[in-house]
């Protein structure tokens, strides 16, 4: 099609982090495979350290009350239980810090790849990573679902900091914290700047919330539940509601317990006590806003949990686990929202707002629309889109990149509104095409899709397209670039 197959740059950044986030390796150094470990071992290792405590106090109030004669003996018996005891406190907040180190990192990766220095460019960057997540992700395969999973919590960052923006711009956030942190002219970094404390303090705890807001399900617990006993089971499988209700109850127990005793804060390095004073206040205050978040997730109604739990809807759909979705219900996501906020289960304020970011067609969806002929009539001919811009002045018509003209790919489309009236998703413009020959509508499906397995699946008038084929190419993955 164009050049060669593979990554570009910005495309590798993207995928990179989706597996230090959550991918199978013989290291088990992804955040999710950490979480595991440590889900693995806590009991353990709690009860390791609380024995040792007991025995190093133990040792201690002996050699409080030692005679002359015993002093000796028992001073090396306290000096061993108190080196095992450190040795042991020392290791398990080492790797807890380590955890906590490569979150942040990743956090830090994420703000970098789907922000910018105003606005606008955040705006472009958001659109471009969302995309890009999308159209990566494979739609079809042996392990498909399982794939979906791991793109999951960068998209959902990514969402619920647009989501936060937006709400922050509208005076929507009732929470002190967060207002007396936004200040709009120091949100953005200056390009090449490093984090601002907008960053530090609220969007690292949200996007930490949002990535691991289903971490518990990591827990053998959970695992339990959905692959039984033995295993077998299928654990994409729907759950009867006593189950269902069950394991919501033991992901956020564990969830909360990762976030607490897996990550927990930071540790000072310096020596001034005002300074120590201060950053130790922040890292409370950072702790107490991402339990805040997960906590008001259960029932978000018109609370701060709207931030990550509006968020977890939208994602849940447009990367779903259900064998029978497909690449056309993706539009539907928008409708899935607005039904969860008319029945309170979400706000609707948040919701609204949520569908004025994204639209109706979501980052990367394959748009099939019919193009205007020079005298302003409709042409006889369809051609191919992919969305690539958030904030549409109309949701239901999304800001596109022209994928191809004349029936022929191109790399360098121009930015195009696809309104109603042009858009094969609904059903008036389907009209048109209807009563064009067969014969021609074949020859226009041979020309855009050269897959003959593909092809024999599609309707003679596509209502949508697969981008994924389009986008393995490396010339034709900076589809925000500026025309």
């Amino acid at each position: 099609m164009h050049g060669s197959v593979g990554h570009s740059i910005y495309t590798k950044s993207v995928v990179d982090l989706v597996n230090i986030i959550h991918s199978k390796s013989p290291q088990k150094d992804s955040l999710f495979e950490q979480a595991e470990q440590f889900f693995l071992h806590y009991q353990e290792d709690k009860a390791q350290l609380r024995n040792l405590k007991t025995e190093f106090e133990k040792a201690e109030s002996s050699f409080n009350t030692a005679t002359k004669k015993t002093t000796e003996l028992l001073r090396k018996k306290f000096n061993r239980a108190k080196q095992a005891y450190r040795e042991e406190k020392t290791r398990q907040q080492d790797l807890r810090l380590k955890r906590l180190g490569q979150v942040l990192e990743v956090c830090a990766k994420l703000i970098r790849l789907s922000e910018g220095s105003d606005w606008d460019k955040t705006q472009v960057n958001s659109a471009k990573m969302l995309g890009t997540l999308q159209m990566v992700c494979p739609t079809e395969g042996v392990r498909v679902r399982e794939e979906k999973q791991r793109f999951k919590p960068a998209y959902k960052a990514v969402i619920s900091m647009r989501l936060l923006d937006k709400l922050l711009a509208d005076k929507q956030v009732n929470l002190q914290y967060l207002q007396a942190r936004y200040v709009e002219a120091e949100r953005y970094s200056a390009e090449g700047e490093g984090l601002t404390s907008f960053h530090e303090e609220i969007a690292i705890p949200i996007i930490i919330a949002a990535i691991f807001q289903d971490v518990g399900l990591l827990h053998p617990e959970a695992q339990r539940i959905l692959k039984g006993e033995d295993g077998q089971r299928d654990e994409f499988a729907l759950l009867e509601k006593v189950a269902r209700v069950t394991l919501l109850k033991v992901n956020h127990k564990h969830t909360l317990e990762y976030i607490v005793h897996g990550l927990g804060v930071e540790l000072y390095v310096g020596d001034s006590k005002e300074a120590r004073t201060e950053f130790n206040l922040k890292q409370e205050q950072r702790m107490k806003l991402l339990q805040a978040l997960l906590m008001g997730a259960l029932q978000p109604k018109l609370g701060l949990g709207n931030l990550i739990k509006v968020p977890q809807i939208y994602t849940s759909f447009i990367f779903s686990s259900k064998p029978k979705q497909s690449l056309a219900d993706l539009p539907k996501a928008g409708l899935v929202i607005a039904n969860a906020a008319k029945q309170s289960a979400i706000s609707k304020v948040a919701a609204d707002s949520l569908l004025a970011i994204v639209g109706h067609f979501p980052q990367g969806f394959g748009i099939t629309y019919v193009p205007l002929e020079v005298d302003g009539s409709f042409s006889d001919s369809y051609e191919f889109a992919i969305v690539t811009g958030l904030n549409p002045s109309d949701p239901f018509e999304p800001i596109c990149r022209v994928a191809t003209r004349n029936l022929t790919f191109i790399g360098n489309g121009q930015v195009k509104i696809i309104d109603v009236d042009s858009n094969l998703y609904f059903p008036e413009p389907k009209k048109m095409l209807e009563k064009i020959d067969p014969e021609r509508l074949k020859l226009i499906l041979k020309k855009l899709v050269s897959n003959f397995e593909e092809r024999k699946d599609l309707d003679l008038i596509p209502s949508h397209w697969d981008p994924y084929g389009f986008f393995e190419y490396k010339d034709l993955q900076n589809l925000w670039k500026k025309t």
